[in-house]
C-alpha cells in the first residue's frame, strides 16, 4: 500500500514536471541587477572619473527612449570601450547570480525553462552570457517594448501546459491578454522563496 502511494506520488510529479513552463525575467529575478550589477558598473565608472550621479543620468534619459548599450555610454563620457569587459567581466558577474533561483531551474530541466527580458537586446544578451547561466534555457528572448508577444507565442506552442512568467515588475504582466494565455500563470517576484511553489 505505501508503495503504491509512492508510485502515484511519483507518477504525479513527474506529470506536473512534464505538463509545465517556465518563464523567468533576467534582471532583479535570476541576476542580481540592483544590488549588485548596477553598483559594480558605477564604481567602475566613477573610478574612471565619471561620477555616479552623471551615469545614472544619462542611463535613465537613454533608458526611456531607447534601448541602453553600455557601449554608447562610454563613449558618450569619452571613455575607453576596454572598460566594458571590465564591467561585463564573466568571472565578476556570474557571482550576482540568483542562486537559489538557479537551483530551481537546474531541478525544472532547460527544456522547460525560459528567459525572457526587458531592455537592450545586445546588453542584455551579453549579460546572460557571460552570467553563465544561458545554457540552462531552452530559449533566451530579449524585448525592448512589451513581452506580451513573446508571452502569447510560448503560451501557444504550449497550449497543453501550464506556463508560469516570474518577474519583478508588475507592469510587464497587467495587460496580458487571459484569452490568448488561458494556461498562463503569474508570478510577481519580491525575493520571496519560490520552491513550494514551481519546483
Amino acid at each position: 500500500m505505501i508503495l503504491k502511494n509512492w508510485l502515484n506520488v511519483s507518477i504525479k510529479l513527474s506529470i506536473r514536471f512534464i505538463f509545465m513552463k517556465y518563464i523567468f525575467d533576467f534582471d532583479d529575478v535570476l541576476f542580481n541587477n540592483t544590488v549588485q550589477f548596477k553598483p559594480h558598473m558605477y564604481d567602475i565608472l566613477e573610478k574612471a572619473g565619471v561620477p555616479k550621479d552623471a551615469a545614472q543620468a544619462y542611463y535613465r534619459q537613454i533608458r526611456a527612449v531607447n534601448e541602453f548599450w553600455l557601449k554608447d555610454l562610454l563613449r558618450h563620457f569619452s571613455l575607453n570601450e576596454d572598460l566594458y569587459e571590465k564591467i561585463v567581466d564573466k568571472d565578476v558577474i556570474k557571482n550576482f547570480i540568483n542562486h537559489e533561483l538557479i537551483a530551481i531551474v537546474k531541478k525544472l530541466g532547460k527544456e522547460n525553462c525560459f528567459i525572457l527580458t526587458h531592455g537592450g537586446e545586445k546588453f542584455q544578451l551579453d549579460k546572460i552570457e557571460k552570467s553563465g547561466i544561458a545554457p540552462l534555457f531552452a530559449d533566451v528572448i530579449a524585448v525592448f517594448g512589451k513581452k506580451n508577444d513573446s508571452i502569447e507565442k510560448i503560451c501557444a506552442t504550449h497550449r497543453d501546459e501550464e506556463v508560469f512568467f516570474i518577474d519583478d515588475r508588475i507592469e510587464h504582466s497587467k495587460d496580458l491578454n487571459t484569452i490568448k494565455c488561458p494556461n498562463l500563470k503569474t508570478i510577481l517576484y519580491t525575493g520571496q522563496d519560490l520552491r513550494n511553489i514551481i519546483s
